[in-house]
């Protein structure tokens, strides 16, 4: 093996560094596995070419095409790739291909009859949705789904950990940290279903979306057939398209994984955050420095957000790119399709290394619980309410004792005894008394991630 095609010599941290990692997305994203996608649909359409126009040779020549789709292997792979490289055209390649396959089996009028009526975008616009459909559907979800699961289990386990919420980095009131981690795990949970809604656009219409071609293959029947082989794909069919399918349904889906993204951006700096002040810490392992001994890094959950941030940009990028087209067609969407794998490649990275931080992370019971013990205007809140609905607005006096110290909660009691009212009924006696509905919260998204 050369350095080159070694993951040492890999130019992308993807198929680097990361190889590991992302390695099932290259039966999706692939060179190879795009000639893959293509040689089906080739194979489904001349299927369907044949029972209108050749039914004698459907069953035999179908063994065939089933054949060459089963055992799209490497060297089956090579054989199209040296052909296109004296095309150099790749769906045409792939049309050589078969036809070639089917003569020397003995189907030369099968063979004459391969892309009847199809332009190249024909499909490969199936082949991107497919393989952006099977990825999503078999990897990325799947993965997501799990981080979800985990991250919703924490967030039950620790829906009474009482924990001082912070707004604009400052004290604010008390909170849980089950109930914070369940505020993502419910952004995540919108966010995965209507990624589950999505269905990616397919279309077969010919070099202008005219559907000319087809209607010279299958008369008046040629935009009904079109619409069928398009949904027994497991696609939606676009009525009305340039040579290329507009992409807005792919669009909707790659802005929503960018969300996704972001969300989980989110959750990793908050986690992040938790970790600075202490409250959480990841199991020590490895090596944390080089020169520090002592240092035990959240190395996954920062790389997670590296990623994380990678894939939403370029989600975002894609999904607006792929919006606009020249006239007809223009070719620059498809380079940018080629890009689907990078993108959802940073993502799954990020994913896995969250995963990994959920794994490893600690809670430092202790620490949080002085963490909002060293706070008691964190219950000031409270205080104020009570008191209003006792007829006393104590709301700017409170306001003016200033921010907690070791007098804080005295200096209340005797506030609140000058206006006449009683401190052991209006302080909550613990912050664990002011919580609300935080552990409610944390319970049922917990509840709705397993349903």
């Amino acid at each position: 093996m050369s350095e080159w095609s070694s993951a040492g010599g890999a130019v992308s941290p993807i198929d680097g560094r990361y190889r590991e990692m992302t390695r099932e997305l290259s039966l999706y994203f692939s060179e190879d596995a795009l000639i893959r996608y293509r040689l089906r649909v080739e194979a489904e359409y001349l299927r369907l070419v044949l029972g209108r126009v050749a039914p004698q040779l459907v069953e035999k020549a179908s063994a065939v095409l089933d054949e060459a789709v089963s055992e799209a292997s490497s060297s089956v792979v090579e054989e199209v790739k040296k052909i296109e490289a004296e095309t150099r055209h790749d769906v045409e390649a792939v049309v050589r291909f078969l036809k070639k396959r089917l003569e020397e089996r003995g189907f030369a009028e099968a063979a004459r009859l391969v892309h009847i009526g199809l332009t190249s975008e024909d499909v490969n616009n199936l082949a991107h949705s497919l393989a952006l459909r099977d990825s999503i559907t078999q990897v990325i979800a799947p993965e997501m789904e799990l981080l979800l699961k985990e991250l919703a289990a924490h967030a039950y386990r620790e829906r009474w950990t009482a924990m001082l919420a912070r707004t604009h980095g400052r004290p604010a009131v008390p909170t849980t940290l089950g109930k914070e981690l369940a505020v993502h795990a419910y952004r995540l949970l919108n966010s995965l279903r209507r990624v589950g809604e999505a269905r990616l656009p397919g279309k077969v219409s010919g070099a202008v979306g005219t559907y000319a071609g087809l209607v010279e293959v299958f008369g008046e029947e040629a935009l009904e057939v079109s619409e069928r082989f398009v949904k027994s794909l497991g696609l939606v069919h676009w009525l009305a398209t340039k040579q290329t399918v507009p992409h807005d349904d792919v669009s909707r889906l790659l802005y929503e994984l960018a969300l996704s993204s972001n969300i989980l951006v989110d959750l990793c700096r908050d986690l992040w955050l938790l970790s600075m002040l202490g409250l959480i810490y990841p199991r020590p392992h490895g090596v944390g420095s080089s020169t520090m001994p002592q240092k035990s890094n959240p190395v996954e959950l920062e790389n997670a957000e590296g990623n994380l941030e990678v894939a939403s940009n370029m989600l975002s990028f894609l999904a607006s790119r792929l919006l606009l087209s020249r006239l007809q067609r223009d070719l620059s969407d498809s380079t940018i399709r080629r890009n689907y794998g990078v993108a959802l490649a940073h993502l799954l990275i990020g994913v896995r290394n969250l995963r990994a931080f959920l794994r490893r992370m600690e809670i430092d019971r202790e620490e949080v619980r002085r963490d909002l013990e060293r706070h008691p205007e964190a219950l000031s809140e409270a205080v104020q309410i009570r008191a209003r609905l006792r007829g006393v607005d104590l709301l700017e006096e409170i306001r003016a004792l200033g921010t907690g110290d070791t007098s804080y909660l005295e200096r209340l009691r005797r506030l609140l005894e000058g206006r006449g009212l009683s401190a052991s009924e209006i302080i909550p006696e613990a912050a664990e008394k002011y919580l609300g509905l935080a552990p409610l919260v944390a319970e049922l998204v917990s509840r709705l991630v397993k349903s």
